[in-house]
């Protein structure tokens, strides 16, 4: 019998943090798996120089805020060696660090995944279902959704509301970077894996089974001008939606970077999503979960402001959210009881 057991001490439990990981990588590589049985291209085509430098463009940054959060520390500190005091918290957190790298190489391939199987939507199902959603929008509001917004927001505010929606992919970056470096293991594994099921379950299988296009490309696709008109008004506007629209439709087929059509269900509007459910989490309420709430608003409006997506679109993911967050918590439990006391609750990027 241990000392901690003989003075009627509880012996510690394992740290089986470890296999709520592994749960995660799994799900990242059964992913990329089903896209290399979806696509039709060999295993190495997905591992090229371009997309290499993609990754490491994106993977960078959370490190590169991590380091510049690290030093400012050893400033305001007064460090007499910023770069030793660097060395030293690398040092102490390499299993943090360690831990967030997996993570990150987790999405790095379910991004790809991700990428690939969009990309092939429309060959394993055809868009079919616009003008079931087009008919929902219209029953729920009484009209075409934009014609709402438009009514409102003038030129001005459109050019706002197209920069913001712009900014979309950074702030969903940092957030994961944020998962992935928090010290709070239950909320690191939970929260990236809910933001792997937002890519997969809605990203992938739910737009496979709701096979859509968006208001932007209705036309396109149907042969009906239905939204000509708010395509039109956005024409006279110069907002970048309408480039990057244009690009989407020029290289559909095609796994270049952003590429994929898809409407329902809205995985920006979805992500924005989960910026709250996590801030929750985190902050119960605060003023970092009204920022959020106020910025999936914002994105949701944009949404359809922009012809990007139907008002269900978002209406979708915003309660599918939640289910996804509540799935991960409930397959990552043992995990989460068994942790070590302190391990919890010890902040984010820190």
């Amino acid at each position: 019998m241990t000392g901690a057991a003989a003075a009627g001490q509880p012996v510690a439990q394992p740290r089986v943090w470890t296999t709520g990981l592994v749960m995660v990588a799994l799900v990242a590589a059964l992913h990329f798996a089903a896209a290399l049985g979806i696509g039709d291209r060999p295993f190495s085509s997905y591992f090229t120089l371009s997309w290499a430098a993609e990754v490491l463009a994106i993977l960078s940054i959370p490190f590169v805020i991590w380091l510049l959060m690290a030093l400012l520390a050893a400033i305001r500190l007064k460090e007499p060696s910023p770069l030793r005091y660097l060395a030293r918290q690398i040092l102490r957190n390499r299993t943090r660090f360690l831990t967030a790298i997996g993570l990150l190489v987790c999405y790095a391939l379910v991004n790809r995944a991700y990428r690939a199987i969009k990309v092939a939507i429309q060959r394993i199902e055809p868009f079919d279902a616009d003008p079931m959603f087009v008919m929902w929008d219209r029953a729920l509001f009484g009209a075409d959704p934009w014609t709402l917004t438009h009514a409102v927001i003038g030129p001005l505010g459109t050019r706002i509301v197209d920069v913001a929606y712009g900014t979309w992919f950074l702030v969903i970056l940092l957030a994961f970077g944020f998962a992935a470096f928090s010290k709070d293991r239950a909320f690191q594994l939970r929260a990236c894996l809910t933001y792997f099921l937002i890519w997969i379950v809605l990203g992938n299988v739910l737009a496979i089974a709701w096979s859509s296009a968006g208001p932007c490309y209705y036309e396109h696709f149907y042969g009906d001008d239905t939204f000509r008109p708010l395509m039109d008004r956005l024409a006279g506007m110069d907002v970048a939606a309408l480039r990057i629209q244009a690009y989407l439709l020029s290289v559909v087929g095609d796994e270049s970077i952003g590429s994929g059509i898809s409407a329902m269900p809205s995985v920006h509007c979805a992500m924005t999503m989960y910026l709250v459910v996590a801030c929750y989490d985190r902050w119960g309420f605060s003023a970092q979960l009204l920022a959020a709430i106020l910025y999936h608003l914002l994105i949701m409006l944009g949404s359809v402001h922009l012809g990007w997506h139907y008002a269900v679109d978002g209406l979708v993911s915003t309660a599918a959210v939640p289910l996804l967050w509540w799935a991960a918590g409930l397959a990552l439990r043992q995990d989460r009881e068994n942790l070590p006391p302190g391990s919890q609750r010890n902040g984010g990027m820190r």
